[in-house]
């Protein structure tokens, strides 16, 4: 009855958000590519894909960029493991198709996850008929979990966090989710807090295990391209200090800016590589260095514009495209990670820079990474700069004039890592039993 009902008002919720996925596809673009996957309609080519891969993939659904990342390093160390293992890898954002397509090593398929009404559900099931499903971090679709619960398909969470919110609002209609998360076989969640709200919601009908976070595991199969020749071009040779401002939302790269071009005076050195979150905001943040009076350069030129031959250096280098943020913070100095000042909340990952050992600055607004944020401060390995212009611009002033803690930050930064990596291999140990139950069938009416 339940699930009859979210099946009724799914098609309203759907039409309800039609526009906004419409504006995405226009604006971001890369949406309107295999637009008909999102209803399990796959291409001829797709289709033999998937048959390639022989029976009984396991079906690993990751939402975005971040999660994808995980999902791959999590897919290459069980395939390390156990090399006979094939996958299909969902994602629901073109961004984090662009990033599976990419960076999928062999035997996996990626696929846009469908939508979750039942006739989608259904025929992707019907297409992949996976052994099991395994979702990452915080996906609850109700279609996919109760369709995979009646083909016998064991369902886990793996790498799993709720926010504080979002754990609210499922204690909240625990008349519905309780039952939904009864789907599960297990769940491998990231804190000791992860568990304790799940555990609010599903009580010990079914087991919860504590893995840390596999962001840290991303270390093994991240290597920074060498960015030297590019910064030389762009910012001309010499001594300088690159500072890259990752993963930015509007309103920080006012701050950015301005606190670079007021330390600038000071610190002749000084360059900053910009990367908003999204690259097509690229013109807010132009209108923000113009007003700023800087010298800037995109990486990737507007299709309507031409460089001059021979441009001149310049003093920012905006990053205008998807997937380069990890090689500028291996090319970095200093490091300052975005959506945790100037009214922005949730935070990205402070983990991706420490992986080249670099000196890192976040604001104290880190609600998704808050566990990550808290391991980072309890070992001195970060620093969270106060909420205001005043005490983000004093930070980064103290830091450009002390190298040595620069130094000392960064190499803070890598040790943090190195300690808390190992939660692949603790969820591979977990799940690894559930394969060696029978593999499950597809209902005889859908074959």
């Amino acid at each position: 009855m339940k699930l009859l009902l979210y099946n009724l008002l799914f098609p309203f919720a759907f039409l309800a958000y039609l526009p906004v996925s419409a504006w995405k596809m226009f604006r971001r673009g890369g949406y309107a590519r295999h637009f008909w996957e999102r209803f399990a309609l796959y291409s001829r080519e797709q289709r033999a894909r998937i048959a390639a891969l022989g029976s009984s993939p396991i079906w690993v659904h990751a939402v975005s960029v971040g999660e994808v990342v995980a999902a791959l390093s999590f897919i290459r160390r069980w395939q390390e493991r156990t090399p006979d293992l094939v996958f299909v890898l969902s994602t629901t954002t073109s961004t984090g198709y662009a990033t599976a397509v990419k960076k999928a090593p062999p035997k996996v398929v990626v696929l846009y996850a469908p939508l979750d009404c039942f006739f989608a559900v259904r025929r992707a099931f019907r297409a992949i008929r996976p052994r099991m499903l395994v979702i990452f971090e915080v996906e609850f679709w109700p279609n996919l979990i109760t369709a995979a619960a009646r083909r016998g398909v064991p369902t886990v969470l793996a790498n799993g966090r709720l926010s504080d919110r979002s754990a609210r609002g499922y204690a909240r209609h625990k008349w519905f989710f309780g039952d939904l998360f009864r789907h599960f076989a297990l769940f491998c969640v990231q804190t000791d807090e992860d568990a304790a709200r799940l555990g609010r919601v599903v009580g010990d009908a079914v087991p919860v295990h504590v893995c840390n976070t596999m962001k840290f595991d991303q270390v093994p199969d991240i290597e920074g391209e060498n960015r030297t020749d590019l910064l030389d071009e762009v910012f001309g040779r010499g001594l300088r200090i690159v500072w890259t401002a990752g993963s930015t939302h509007a309103g920080e790269e006012e701050w950015v800016v301005r606190a670079f071009t007021e330390l600038k005076s000071e610190f002749a050195a000084l360059k900053l590589v910009l990367v908003p979150r999204h690259h097509e905001r690229t013109n807010e943040v132009r209108k923000v260095l113009d007003a700023a009076g800087a010298s800037y350069r995109l990486l990737v030129p507007p299709s309507n514009e031409s460089p001059a031959p021979r441009e001149p250096a310049v003093d920012v280098l905006v990053v205008n495209t998807t997937g380069e943020l990890m090689h500028f913070y291996a090319a970095s100095d200093l490091v300052f990670v975005g959506k945790s000042l100037a009214g922005n909340h949730g935070g990205h990952n402070i983990i991706e820079p420490a992986i080249f050992g670099k000196p890192i600055l976040h604001g104290p607004n880190m609600e998704n990474f808050r566990a990550v944020a808290a391991i980072f401060r309890d070992n001195a390995a970060a620093i969270e700069v106060p909420d205001s212009f005043d005490g983000f611009r004093d930070v980064l002033n103290r830091l450009l004039r002390n190298p040595q803690q620069r130094q000392e930050l960064g190499r803070k930064a890598r040790e943090v890592v190195e300690k808390h990596r190992g939660a692949i291999d603790r969820t591979i140990d977990i799940l690894a039993p559930l394969l060696r139950k029978p593999v499950p069938r597809v209902p005889s009416r859908e074959t």
